[in-house]
């Protein structure tokens, strides 16, 4: 598997959300760490992409206080998360790194491009807090506001490794239609246009917004390749943190 090592952001992303600890269900009821009280340490981190042909676009990572969230589902996305879940750019994500240094001690993007089924990138992060929790969130690049990335998740407190799986989610944020040529290119440029044009992808429209929630799935899409289907509740990224 290749990998890449994080281009590190060393403070605060702003768009973490306050909210209740007890929200915790961006992932499974498993992660839930409202008890946890983690120690101070430098942790790797390793996401593998368990899809059969998706793109993965680099993850933004972050050690948090356990009242703020990256995204939940249930509740409307961020503009920032809404950038990541359209067209892929963390930019506005991360561009507020040190805004929030009492609740997020580190940040990061792990890895430096798009990673396909079976690849992985690899980055790591170090706090001085105790009590911290990972979060992180990616954009599954052929659709057209997938999300995949869990959060506030408990860390290491040994040598043993934390290993979750990550689903996909939809960001809410437009409406999914069953054609490549509503994806945002590249490297999803659809092969053909059976509208008889040019075969460019279309510009994301903006949607009212929705909830973040499971995401529906993709099956049969025209002008797609097969292998960029996934079912809802399919585990998309295996995300593993050890500490160093």
């Amino acid at each position: 598997m290749k990998k890449f090592s994080a281009v590190l952001v060393t403070s605060a992303i702003v768009a973490l959300t306050a909210c209740d600890s007890d929200d915790n269900n961006s992932s499974s009821d498993d992660n839930d760490n409202t008890a946890v009280v983690s120690e101070p340490g430098t942790f790797q981190v390793t996401f593998t992409n368990m899809t059969a042909g998706q793109l993965m676009t680099p993850p933004v990572v972050a050690l948090h206080d356990p009242s703020v969230h990256l995204f939940q589902v249930g509740a409307e996305a961020s503009d920032a998360i809404r950038d990541i879940a359209e067209t892929g750019n963390s930019a506005e994500l991360v561009a507020f790194a040190g805004a929030n240094p009492t609740v997020v001690s580190a940040a990061a993007v792990v890895g430096e491009g798009p990673f396909g089924a079976g690849g992985s990138v690899t980055g790591s992060l170090s706090t001085s807090e105790s009590g911290q929790v990972f979060s992180a969130v990616n954009m599954v690049i052929c659709t057209n506001d997938g999300i995949s990335g869990v959060d506030s998740i408990a860390l290491p407190a040994g040598n043993e490794p934390v290993t979750v799986m990550a689903m996909a989610y939809d960001a809410g944020t437009r409406v999914n239609q069953a054609d490549a040529l509503s994806f945002f290119p590249p490297p999803c440029a659809a092969p053909t246009d059976t509208g008889g044009g040019t075969g460019d992808n279309e510009a994301p429209v903006e949607d009212p917004r929705a909830a973040i929630a499971a995401h529906g799935g993709q099956a049969g899409l025209s002008n797609a390749a097969g292998n960029w289907n996934f079912a809802t509740g399919d585990e998309v990224l295996q995300i593993e943190i050890v500490r160093n």
